[in-house]
């Protein structure tokens, strides 16, 4: 077998890639166990009652022959194609999704998790394949560069960065696998003599991450991709052409993406996230959760993890002189990626919230430990070719002195063993209910026999002549033997009856009421805050991290019965008794009650008169009970007042409606403005009998539209800037000509 993969050095390759490739499949054996009894299913939480509702959305409007532009089901309304974490335009999202709508096929949950097992796949291959390259870059055999790259494949993908949150939060798994094949192309677009055929994919790829749907996990990445370019033009004499990879990358993966960035930062500059402050911001791991390092999960995820041997492997690394200046640059990067990720707990946040851009927009910045984790396994793809190339002779006697070293933090782990215990019987003889060194102690024993591992590898290495392959396969084994028996566990529960978004009585029974109308659910629809989406009810709750300012604002300033009225809510969900005048309970179902308004506004209505008052002014107005809202609407000032003629009402009718379309029908005896229950948003258009007119900002977030007496046809419509996709079309045509021009010419990557 060895000697037929001599003569044919791709099988190894082959061999290697497919390992990778399906090793998820047996991280992830429960998700797809044919046994159903063994079977397990993603936990309810981000994963089935944020992105799931996002994603099935987009996957609707598609299939409809609809960009998914406004949805409708969450909070009153807001924009769905700009909330970045739909990833419409994410291509693997949206391949997919054009597939189904060809086949006539709906989107489930079992493809969003099929989504997470192939993001798995994909890290894997793409940290493979830039580990091979860097080493065989730096002069290692390709047998060494394969093995090197296989050991930062694991390490990376199986670490408990992406085995944690990522997982819950796939937008952050989907941006974070492009990093390894945004850098391999960068790297190789530096060192080549004609950079544009590596400059086009990895701009492409980039374009992949910034499409994905995760801004800050895409800053993160754009951090490293700038510092790694930088750092390797300025080992040379200053010449301008290594530059350009650094601006043209960038530039193609924003120009590319463009179509998803355009509206998703203007729909973040009128969102909850705008204008956050230090306090909102500098949050991140605590300090305690250091030892997360060591003891996994002790504190409850373990992000922070990255094994035992790949960390070792990764100071073995510096022993190499060839790699020695590559590897200070991760360094460097796993070292302030894994201070940032303390957020405030540590002055270097502060320094970075003040000079780095990006870093004062952004919360939660634990998340940065993707960078550690990632730098980590790069070095332990370097520190790897220690143990199966040859050590030059003036690092021998150092390189033998740390073999000892593991040694002896052998030793320094039995006695901590030994204290753990005795720790452990103390708090027997007192009785204590909740013995902190027992679970330390079932932490240590998995620690002493992975050390021990670690230790047998680096004796076998510096007893001398030791079979490269035996090395290779032990190294290996003891790095999947350690991530996947701390991490497989993470993110896997078993299924609940009926999946998380079941048809119940109280669903049924809000399906079948007639007419448009949003109902107030408070999260208390099967699934959660979302779960509109998914019955295709138009809710105002919502779970999402991208919400309107203005709505929120509304929400908060506006009291609970006008808000109801204002929003075209017809039927409240509560567990409390709402009983009394103006709610009527009509149905009840474990412990939910469903209220409907016995006297609601329609999704539209024809008012005569009109007040002008400041923000600040106008949840005063409206909150007063002897306020007409059928009357009379409330307007900002800054523009004229439209005719209205303050005389007898008129009437509305609902003609069509669908997401980011409605259509209705308005009979006035006199002038008056006709107010449509849906947030004013730039995008939305109103004609009038096919005339275009302007739309009002109506009772402070409504819309408002001038009419004058007769009957009336009334459009309304939200519609994206077609500049955006211009600009992405045209860099994608200009990006596959350009792949073809340098694959036709032979100098394609």
């Amino acid at each position: 077998m060895n000697r037929r993969l001599r003569r044919h050095p791709w099988l190894a390759e082959a061999a290697i890639v497919a390992g990778l490739l399906l090793l998820p499949l047996l991280f992830w054996w429960r998700l797809w166990a044919l046994d159903p009894a063994d079977r397990a299913a993603i936990p309810e939480g981000d994963f089935t009652g944020q992105y799931y509702p996002l994603q099935l959305f987009a996957a609707r409007e598609l299939a409809a022959g609809r960009l998914p532009a406004w949805d409708p089901y969450l909070n009153g309304g807001q924009p769905g194609l700009a909330d970045i974490q739909t990833g419409a335009f994410y291509p693997l999202n949206l391949l997919p999704n054009l597939l189904l709508a060809l086949l006539d096929r709906p989107y489930t949950l079992g493809l969003l998790t099929a989504q997470v097992v192939l993001h798995f796949s994909l890290a894997s291959l793409f940290t493979y394949l830039l580990v091979r390259h860097l080493v065989r870059r730096a002069g290692a055999r390709p047998p060494a560069a394969r093995f090197a790259g296989a050991v930062a494949a694991l390490s990376f993908t199986y670490a408990g960065y992406l085995t944690s949150f990522p997982v819950q939060q796939i937008t952050i798994l989907e941006t974070a696998v492009w990093l390894p094949l945004v850098l391999l192309f960068l790297d190789r677009s530096i060192y080549s003599s004609n950079p544009l055929p590596q400059i086009i994919p990895a701009g492409m790829a980039l374009a992949c991450a910034l499409l994905a749907g995760h801004p800050q996990t895409a800053l993160y990445l754009l951090y490293v991709v700038l510092a790694y370019g930088l750092f390797h033009v300025l080992r040379f004499p200053f010449h301008l052409p290594r530059l350009i990879p650094i601006l043209l990358i960038p530039m193609l993966g924003v120009a590319l993406s463009a179509v998803q960035l355009a509206p998703s930062l203007a729909f973040m500059a009128r969102s909850t996230r705008a204008g956050l402050d230090y306090e909102a911001v500098a949050w991140g791991f605590p300090l305690a959760e250091i030892t997360h390092l060591l003891y996994p999960g002790y504190f409850g995820g373990s992000p922070q993890y990255v094994g035992l041997l790949p960390p070792v492997l990764a100071v073995a690394a510096l022993f190499l002189k060839r790699v020695r200046r590559e590897a200070a640059f991760w360094v460097g990067v796993a070292l302030v990626a894994f201070l940032l990720a303390w957020g405030g707990n540590t002055f270097l946040y502060n320094v970075a919230y003040l000079l780095v851009p990006g870093f004062a927009v952004v919360r939660n910045q634990e998340r940065i430990i993707y960078l550690f984790s990632f730098a980590v396994s790069i070095l332990a793809g370097y520190g790897a070719l220690t143990l199966v190339q040859p050590l030059p002779r003036p690092v021998r006697a150092g390189f033998r002195r740390f073999g000892r070293a593991l040694g002896w933090v052998a030793l320094v782990f039995l006695a901590l063993t030994a204290l753990w215990y005795l720790g452990y019987l103390q708090g027997q003889q007192e009785g204590v209910a909740i013995n902190l060194f027992e679970g330390v102690l079932r932490h240590q024993a998995l620690l002493l026999f992975l050390w021990g591992g670690v230790v047998a590898l680096f004796a076998l290495r510096l007893r001398g002549p030791a079979r490269r392959g035996g090395l290779m396969a032990l190294a290996l084994g003891l790095i999947w033997l350690n991530l996947f028996t701390v991490n497989w566990r993470y993110n896997q529960a078993e299924p609940v009856a009926g999946g998380p978004f079941p048809r119940t009585g109280l669903v049924a029974f809000l399906q079948e009421q007639p007419g448009t109308f949003r109902i107030s659910s408070s999260g208390l629809l099967p699934g959660g805050s979302s779960a509109g989406v998914v019955y295709g009810l138009e809710d105002i709750t919502g779970n999402t991290p991208l919400r309107l300012a203005a709505f929120q604002q509304f929400e908060e300033r506006i009291g609970s019965w006008r808000l109801w009225q204002l929003l075209n809510v017809h039927l409240v969900l509560s567990e409390r008794d709402l009983d009394g005048p103006g709610l009527e309970r009509v149905y009840e179902e474990g412990g939910v009650k469903v209220y409907r308004i016995t006297d609601p506004l329609p999704r539209a209505w024809v008012v005569h008169d009109a007040v002008i008052a400041d923000d600040e002014g106008a949840p005063a107005l409206l909150n007063v009970q002897e306020f007409d809202l059928r009357q009379t609407a409330v307007l900002p000032p800054g523009r004229p007042l439209p005719a209205l003629s303050g005389g007898p009402g008129g009437s509305a009718q609902v003609v069509e409606s669908a997401p980011g379309r409605l259509v209705l029908t308005a009979s006035l005896a006199a002038d008056g403005l006709l107010v449509i229950s849906q947030p004013f948003y730039p995008g939305w258009q109103a004609r009038v009998d096919g005339r275009r007119v302007p739309i009002y900002r109506t009772d402070l977030l409504l819309q408002g539209v001038s009419l004058q007496a007769g009957t009336h046809r009334v459009e309304l419509t939200y519609s994206l800037s077609p500049l955006p996709a211009i600009l992405s079309a045209v860099a994608l045509l200009g990006s596959m000509a350009g792949l073809a021009l340098t694959r036709r010419s032979g100098t394609g990557p």
